[in-house]
Formats: structure tokens, sequence, C-alpha cells
């Protein structure tokens, strides 16, 4: 006599089914893959969802300009008047984590915070990019100094206006090695 066979889901099953869960919720909000009233909504499904990275912003348009060249785009906005701040969310495309720039407004005397140099323990952002080349040209088209160039084909570090590190990585095979990459050397740390 043969045993039945408990269907268990296999892990890319349970993989798929989750990215349809979300890819259904980015369809109905700008906020990237969160519903309109971010976390509030989320169904308790006994996962941890990841929602954002923050960062501060000494210059919330520069910093914004700086995540718009890398490919981002503005997906909410809070301004907050009793705490004297602006939260901006940005994200690649719809279903991609968010970056959250916080800006603290400046005092009344027109001081804005002072930042300590970025600590190791932050380490770097990363994205993936179709051509790393011509994100790098576009980059530094737009003044970004490409700080780690990608003479490989496969990895370049880029600088945020306040020191965070990011990291560029080739999407699927690395390119063949070309100019001017090839030869440029490194710009500073990263």
């Amino acid at each position: 006599m043969a045993l039945a066979r408990a269907c268990v889901p296999t892990r890319a099953f349970v993989a798929r089914s989750r990215a349809a869960r979300v890819m259904t919720t980015a369809r109905a909000s700008l906020s990237s893959y969160l519903p309109p009233d971010t976390y509030h909504s989320l169904p308790k499904d006994g996962d941890v969802t990841f929602l954002h990275t923050m960062v501060r912003a000494k210059d919330l348009e520069r910093t914004m300009s700086f995540f718009a060249a890398l490919g981002l785009r503005e997906t909410r906005r809070k301004e907050s008047q009793n705490g004297k701040f602006t939260l901006v969310f940005m994200a690649s495309a719809p279903g991609a984590p968010e970056i959250e720039i916080t800006y603290n407004w400046p005092d009344e005397n027109g001081e804005t915070e002072t930042f300590a140099p970025p600590s190791r323990s932050m380490g770097h952002l990363a994205f993936a990019v179709d051509d790393i080349y011509a994100k790098c040209a576009a980059l530094r088209d737009a003044g970004i100094v490409i700080n780690r160039p990608p003479r490989d084909g496969r990895m370049a570090f880029v600088i945020s206006p306040d020191g965070i590190s990011v990291e560029l990585l080739q999407k699927g095979d690395a390119l063949a090695p070309a100019e001017p990459w090839a030869s440029m050397q490194n710009v500073g740390s990263w």
C-alpha cells in the first residue's frame, strides 16, 4: 500500500507567493511595495518585511538629486511642522525597498545639524544596474565623483553628498574592461 505524501510547498513556491503578494500591493500604491498608509495595514503573515533604510541629509535637494541620478524616484513625502523635519522616500521601481531621506529643518538661527563622519559600521547601500559603464558615465556627467571606478566591469562606488557609500553592481556577467574606466585610479575612500 502506497503512502500518500503531504503537499508541502517548496521554498521557491513560498518565495513566488510572497513576491506575488508584494507586487499586488505595489501596483496599488505609489509607496513602492507598501500600502498607501505605509506599514499600518500590512497583513500579519508571520514574515518580517523590510521597509526602508534611513539616511540623513544636510541639503535635501542635493541629496535627492544624487539619488535621482542613481535612478531612484520620490515615492512619498511627509512634512512635520511640529517636528520641524521632512521625510522623503525614494525607490528604484515599484516593489523595490525605499531610502528614507530625513532632513531636519534649520533652527531659528538658520543652522543645520552637523554630522559626524559616517561610521564604518554603516557599510554601504548597493544597487544593481543594467550597464555599469553607462551609469557611471551619467553620474560623472552629473558632477558625481566615481570613487572606485568599474575597472573590472562589475563594481563601482560613489559617495552621497552626506558621506554615504553607494555600491553599483553590474547585473548579469561583468562587462569587458573598457576605457576610460580600466585605467582610472580610485579617488578618496568609500
